[in-house]
């Protein structure tokens, strides 16, 4: 199951999840590299595709987590 969510731009964190942005004639989907709080609202975000934005502390990002390994089962040989 893919888990994915809706938070703002302030909570943002460098890790994993792909992060979703839907500007005016594109969209960005891809995983921030560094994330940069600046005063007055503002957060600075570098993505691994190379994209740079600054966005308000309130915009709405898109994010899909990586989905979680399962333990690897381990099967047993049946007897023959």
């Amino acid at each position: 199951m893919i888990a994915h969510r809706i938070i703002p731009a302030s909570q943002l964190r460098v890790g994993p999840a792909t992060i979703i942005v839907a500007l005016g004639d594109r969209t960005i989907r891809s995983r921030a590299v560094i994330v940069v709080a600046e005063p007055h609202g503002i957060v600075r975000v570098a993505f691994d595709s190379g994209d740079i934005l600054s966005l308000s502390s309130r915009s709405a990002l898109g994010v899909i987590d990586p989905p979680r390994r399962c333990p690897a089962r381990v099967r047993r040989a049946r007897d023959a």
